[in-house]
């Protein structure tokens, strides 16, 4: 609040709306007393000058906060108790000179042949002049978007309606958002009208209080008389009136957010104004529309709208010939080639040329606002901090981080969306833009995880106190107690007869040794060794023990890397290795987290890959994969893929007479190492048939609390079953896989199936929301990942006659999509029990942000 700041509370009183200017002092209660009026059913008469003039009544009941936006700055009344009124643009920032006449900052047109326009936020009769300007074309229709979230008032200034928007005291500069759809803004908008009108009522003179010039504080704030709403326009009246007053305008609010990518029902009802011109879609049409986007600067937002409609236009006409080319094979961050671009063109079709068209546009929309410019200055930026600094009250390098994200992800949102539009515009848009991305799960996933804050972070963090080399053996890891027997923690053998499944917590090297000289021996009977390594963070065995690298602000996890390749992930370990090896073999690490760290020097250090290929030199009939996974969620469709490649190669393309050993191991031997387990056994079950005990009527009858929803039969789950063919078999046969791997685990208290059901009991007891949200999220992942084994044991049904020939990633999108499978994922919930599912009930939602929130350090790729 500004100095002087003080809370009123209207009191019930026969006289007259007013109140007393005077400021409070400390300690001075007279201003409780300050005159305020509320009327009843009948609104007083004054009589004056012989004529009755009746007083404007207000049901205003909130209590009045007076601030100041600055010390020695007059006080007045402040929306919802906190918020100034502060002109929305300015001469400033207007950069192509369009004020004057336009009366709107940054008017300019697209350098390619379609009438696509954008500009700062116009005035109500400077609206009209553009209008009026792009109807001297004669175009069929004019589209124009407002792409604004946050509320603007337009106020009579006695020549004009100018455009004022809310900010908050705490940060001047930053625009106040009240809602995230267009029916959300415009009532806004309509609520903080009626209250700067009964606030302006309450003294006899009507006015309410604007802010021009935030630099120039001499000449503010401005009185304004505001007694009707004829005064105060909402962005509505000044907008939607001029459909009617020509018939050839269509206006559409988008609430495009101040920065990343637009949310997808904001990108459908972008293309819905399209899609109701039927001609617009013809090619060889005659149609000639003109386009006009505003937001409050005319640069981020109207500039992405513009690239959209920029686009549309193209796909109707035409691109131009320099968009086929071909990209330049080294990498270049001033052409945009970020990590998540390159991923995003290998996931899409002819994705290259795709996102050249988009290149192609965005140079062409680029006379104020380049979105590849605008990523590389934000970039070099972040990248120059030294020491981290204040900046709008957080710290600068993570400011500046986000910032790079938001970017990328409306460069990356840009591609996509063309991508769309190349699929969708031929057949006239069957899917709309929602519908088409849930159908996309790999680029849903890539969209949500853009950006790994520690992915390129200088190996050297280990020696500053950042990051740590913390042992990934801990006291009560190894609840099997299988140490004394193999040195390796958590082992165990799918509990089905010939079933030469494994799993294990991760190994060291005399760990190594021992389980596949086991495996190996006569008694085991195996004579083949697959070891399958499912980590997705960065590991060293040194001296006989193994660490992770772990964030000094998070020692219980280790540093994920959700995207991160194998080779990725391999080259960082080698260089992490290096820099210990340069620095004497001298590192500072943690035995345990619950001690200090201690001083080490190492004689031997190994990556899990040289650990893999010394032990190889030893058993010749060994191989080794990596195939990194997420920890405690659902694998994506590719994982499947990798896994089931391995399984296959060597436990049904191989000589018959082979008894291959499937040994995967993850840091604690139990979420991911259970679930690859799972997917490993229905496979070999598939292969070599179900035992008893998967079959209807075979199963135990077992009496517990809830066993409805331990045996996971909630609902969600129910109407997938109802949706595949012979879906009781289906999920029987996954639950008899499950339960016999728990049965060689029981003292874990892990049991993949049931611990959805335990982890969703939790939230109740939650202590904290952020603990509440989390637990949401982690209920849902281990739903979803129990739904995932389901599809996949359906797919293992319907592809076998074809030897699984077709991978299950394609499977999923040329058969399950099409059954509504990702529909269902798109609605995930537990509705058995709430009634209103939280957000991650969206792919979208829970696929966003798996690692964690780590400060960024390094370099922005």
């Amino acid at each position: 609040m500004g100095s002087g700041a003080s809370t009123l509370t209207p009191p019930s009183s026969p006289e007259l709306n007013s109140y007393s200017r005077r400021s409070p002092k400390s300690g001075d209660k007279a201003h409780q007393g300050r005159n305020f009026v509320r009327t009843n059913e009948v609104a007083p008469i004054i009589i004056r000058d012989c004529r009755e003039e009746f007083q404007h009544v207000t049901d205003f009941k909130d209590p009045i906060v007076l601030g100041s936006i600055a010390d020695n700055m007059p006080e007045h009344p402040l929306i919802k108790g906190k918020y100034f009124l502060v002109r929305d643009v300015n001469d400033k920032m207007d950069k192509t000179s369009s004020m004057e006449h336009y009366r709107t900052p940054n008017l300019h047109k697209v350098n390619l042949p379609f009438s696509v326009y954008a500009c700062g936020q116009p005035t109500e009769r400077g609206l009209s002049k553009l209008l009026n300007y792009l109807a001297q074309d004669e175009p069929t229709e004019i589209f124009l978007f407002n792409m604004r979230e946050e509320p603007v008032l337009f106020v009579d200034n006695g020549i004009d309606m100018v455009p004022f928007s809310i900010r908050d005291q705490d940060n001047l500069n930053n625009l106040v958002i009240f809602g995230r759809s267009p029916t959300e803004a415009d009532e806004a908008e309509a609520r903080v009208r009626k209250e700067v009108i009964d606030l302006a009522i309450m003294n006899e003179e009507n006015k309410f209080y604007f802010y021009n010039d935030l630099e120039n504080m001499q000449r503010e704030p401005h009185e304004m008389h505001i007694q009707y709403e004829d005064k105060l326009l909402v962005s509505e009246e000044v907008y939607a009136r001029h459909i009617l007053c020509s018939q050839c305008v269509r206006y559409q609010r988008l609430c495009f957010p101040y920065s990343g990518a637009p949310r997808y029902q904001d990108v459908d009802a972008f293309l819905n104004v399209f899609k109701q011109s039927s001609k617009y879609l013809e090619k060889s049409s005659t149609y000639k529309p003109a386009m006009l986007v505003t937001c409050q600067t005319g640069m981020g937002r109207s500039t992405t709208a513009m690239v959209m409609g920029c686009l549309m236009a193209a796909h109707k006409t035409g691109f131009p010939p320099e968009t086929r080319g071909k990209h330049s094979q080294k990498a270049s961050y001033d052409k945009g080639d970020y990590r998540a671009v390159q991923r995003l063109v290998k996931l899409l079709p002819n994705g290259q040329t795709i996102r050249n068209q988009v290149d192609a546009v965005i140079d062409a929309c680029s006379e104020l606002y380049n979105l590849r410019s605008e990523i590389l200055k934000c970039k070099h930026n972040l990248e120059s901090i030294k020491t981290d600094y204040v900046l709008d009250n957080k710290s600068a390098r993570e400011t500046l981080y986000r910032q790079c994200c938001d970017y990328l992800e409306r460069y990356v949102f840009l591609i996509v969306f063309n991508a769309y539009l190349t699929e969708q515009y031929p057949l006239w848009f069957t899917l709309d833009f929602t519908q088409w991305m849930q159908q996309q799960p790999d680029v849903t996933r890539l969209m949500g995880m853009l950006c790994d804050p520690t992915s390129q972070a200088p190996t050297d963090l280990i020696f500053k106190g950042i990051q740590y080399l913390v042992s990934d053996d801990y006291v009560g890891l190894d609840l099997l107690s299988t140490q004394s027997d193999v040195r390796v923690s958590n082992f165990r053998k799918i509990n089905i007869s010939g079933m030469s499944v494994y799993g294990m917590a991760q190994p060291a090297r005399d760990g190594v040794t021992k389980v596949s000289n086991h495996l190996l021996s006569k008694k085991a009977g195996h004579t083949f060794l697959a070891m399958i390594n499912l980590r997705n963070d960065c590991t060293l065995e040194c001296d006989g023990t193994t660490y992770s690298i772990r964030h000094a602000s998070c020692l219980e996890d280790p540093i994920s890397h959700p995207y991160m390749s194998r080779q990725e992930l391999e080259t960082t370990e080698e260089n992490l290795k290096k820099e210990i090896k340069n620095s004497g073999n001298s590192v500072l690490v943690y035995n345990d987290i619950s001690d200090s760290p201690v001083q080490k020097e190492f004689s031997s250090i190994l990556t899990p890959s040289e650990l893999a290929d010394q032990q190889k030199l030893q058993t010749l009939d060994m191989i080794y994969h990596r195939i990194p996974l997420q920890y405690d969620t659902a694998l994506e469709e590719k994982d499947f893929d990798d896994l089931m490649s391995i399984v296959c190669e060597h436990g049904y393309d191989c000589d018959p007479s082979a008894n291959t050993a499937f040994v995967f191991f993850c840091r604690t031997g139990k979420s991911r190492t259970t679930t690859a387990m799972a997917i490993a056994g229905l496979i070999l079950c598939h292969i070599r048939g179900f035992p008893k005990g998967a079959n209807l009527g075979e199963q135990e009858r077992v009496s517990c609390p809830n066993a409805q929803y331990t045996k996971g039969d909630f609902i969600i789950v129910q109407k997938l079953i109802r949706m595949l063919p012979n879906g009781h078999q289906i999920k029987r046969e996954v639950d008899f896989i499950l339960d016999e791997i728990f049965e060689t685990m029981s003292t874990t208290l892990f049991h993949l199936r049931e611990n959805t059901f335990v982890i969703y009991n939790k939230i109740k007891n939650a202590k904290t929301e952020a603990s509440r949200q989390s637990l949401k999220r982690q209920s849902l992942d281990y739903l979803e990942r129990y739904i995932y084994l389901i599809l996949f044991n359906a797919y293992l049904h319907y592809d076998k006659k074809n030897q699984w020939q077709r991978p299950f990633s394609k499977w999923m999108k040329e058969v399950a999509a099409l059954a509504g499978v990702y529909k269902l994922l798109n609605n995930l919930g537990f509705y058995d029990f709430d009634k209103m599912p939280t957000s991650f009930k969206m792919m979208k939602e829970r696929w966003s942000h798996r690692g964690q929130a780590l400060p960024f350090h390094g370099v922005f790729s």
